[in-house]
């Protein structure tokens, strides 16, 4: 499996929560925790993000432009 690298900046608060997850066992590393939170979002909000996804190619293509 290919992966794709990132930085993130976190607030410190966000930061301290991340950590406190990790020390309780509940996560092995940072880049456990960010995938599953990135995956869940993603799953929890799909008919949002497709929906959005659909009204910005309908706007383009009602545009005309091309």
């Amino acid at each position: 499996m290919s992966e794709v690298k990132a930085t993130v900046s976190l607030p410190v608060a966000l930061a301290q929560q991340v950590q406190e997850q990790i020390q309780a066992g509940r996560f092995p590393d940072l880049d456990s925790l960010v995938v599953e939170a990135l995956r869940r979002y993603l799953e929890s909000h799909r008919d949002e993000l497709m929906e959005h996804f659909i009204r910005k190619d309908l706007e383009w293509g009602l545009q005309g432009d091309d």
